[in-house]
């Protein structure tokens, strides 16, 4: 069993010479280079090789010169008077990137970038982890051990939880949480955690680097470190136990599927899956359909021999930040950054349920056992259980069912773990909270991680 949760990135500062910072890493770069990162960051969401808002595509040199509905996004002979340019300006209607203002810093160097030709750098854009420079990771906050993800071994009787750069391993009983080991897994923060699904390994995921561990005691077996881009904000064992999917990618670029042998290390296969980092990630029942949601607004089906892509669905208008596959493998329940709830047939790609107006975005989804009900982790700490959800016909949206508030704590909840037996629910917060329901919804656990020391520490 998997979980995945958004992690923002830590917090950066700018300069005026394109010193990009992305999830607490900086490098110095080039100004096609530097271009190139602004544009997927802050344009290929909606202005992609495969989505065309306004008819806009900014995924080459020539896209850009065609233009869309407007006329072209860059003027040749006159780069200073390019569409580009004049829809960044604070007063522009419309304005791009619709919901945030642009620093001088990255404007100038957009203009610079015009002025000079626009000149193209493809394996910027792309992100395909080639060539990659290397970063020095400084120490994460002494402050700050978010509980970033987590997930229940297959029988529901361990639960594997991060803090900062740990990875904990607790033994769950009806009334608490006993932590039983604790490991140092990363210089920088987890990620992402799932269980192999015969429960004898863990995996988990950081910035260039997946760590595969024996759970008891809790030992690195082995680490992944080549041919990663970026944060592994997701990871999937596989139904064969010997590989692993990890999404990786850097912020704002491609998300990247790496199909990779737990045993050897080695990446079997590679593919540029979305557009945009991937936050997500669901495996069938049978192992043979993984499913990803991105920042670029797209659900995707892939099948797990070929990395084929067999099904696409336009889910949200904005970031996809939690998705949940029904235990009927046919019902796909999505979250977004536009504070939305849906629910997907992936036979039809219809959408069934649609669940709008809600105060914060859905960071994490989890179906109950057996599918009955679907748990949500917000924003804003809430974690709230949708009860008796009813297909619709049409795209209207609808609040269908019941909701009720589970619990609330005092920080954005990252990412949830239900128990097959429905025996227990657990949730972990930006504060480093770890909180535990039972099945009468008693809150019976709430742990800061960072604090804990089990009787035997890992090396």
């Amino acid at each position: 069993m998997a979980s995945r949760c958004l992690l923002p990135p830590l917090t950066a500062t700018r300069r005026l010479t394109a010193v990009l910072w992305i999830a607490g890493w900086s490098y110095t770069a080039g100004q096609p280079e530097a271009a190139m990162h602004l544009l997927k960051r802050n344009c290929l969401s909606c202005h992609s090789e495969t989505k065309h808002k306004g008819g806009l595509s900014l995924h080459s040199r020539e896209a850009m010169l065609k233009g869309g509905d407007s006329g072209p996004a860059y003027n040749e002979g006159n780069p200073a008077d390019s569409l580009l340019l004049k829809l960044l300006a604070p007063e522009a209607d419309p304005h791009m990137p619709p919901k945030k203002q642009l620093p001088p810093e990255q404007i100038v160097l957009l203009a610079e970038w015009l002025s000079g030709g626009a000149k193209w750098h493809e394996g910027a854009l792309q992100g395909s982890g080639a060539a990659l420079r290397p970063v020095s990771l400084a120490a994460l906050p002494d402050a700050w051990h978010p509980v970033a993800a987590m997930a229940l071994s297959p029988d529901g009787k361990r639960l594997a939880a991060s803090s900062g750069a740990d990875v904990l391993v607790f033994e769950v009983t009806p009334a608490s949480l006993i932590l039983k080991f604790r490991g140092r897994a990363h210089p920088d923060a987890v990620q992402s955690l799932a269980w192999t699904p015969d429960g004898s390994r863990i995996v988990s995921g950081a910035f260039r680097r997946a760590v595969v561990w024996k759970p008891e005691p809790l030992t690195q077996e082995r680490e992944i470190l080549t041919g990663l881009s970026g944060r592994v904000s997701a990871v999937q064992p596989l139904a064969d136990g010997q590989r692993t999917a990890l999404a990786d990618g850097e912020a704002g670029d491609s998300g990247w599927i790496r199909l990779c042998n737990l045993t050897t290390g080695a990446i079997l296969n590679s593919w540029r899956a979305h557009d945009d980092s991937i936050f997500a990630m669901t495996l069938s029942a049978d192992g043979k359909r993984l499913t990803t949601a991105g920042g670029d607004q797209f659900v995707r089906v892939w099948d797990t021999g070929s990395g084929t892509e067999v099904l696409r669905i336009e889910a949200h208008g904005t970031q996809i930040l939690g998705a949940a596959l029904h235990p009927d493998n046919n019902q796909l329940a999505t979250g977004g950054a536009d504070r939305q709830l849906k629910i997907w047939d992936l036979s039809t790609r219809e959408n069934t349920v649609a669940i709008a107006g809600k105060p914060a975005a859905f960071n994490a989804l989890a179906w109950t056992a057996g599918g009955a009900d679907l748990l949500a982790g917000t924003d804003d700490g809430t974690l709230v259980r949708m009860t008796g959800m009813k297909p619709h016909t049409g795209a209207q949206s609808s609040d269908t069912g019941s909701e009720r508030t589970v619990g609330r704590t005092d920080a954005p909840l990252f990412c949830l773990a239900a128990a097959p037996d429905g025996s227990r629910i657990f949730a972990g917060s930006a504060t480093g909270r770890i909180l535990g329901w039972n099945k009468d919804g008693k809150l019976v656990d709430d742990l800061m991680a960072a604090t804990l020391q089990p009787a035997a520490v890992s090396p």
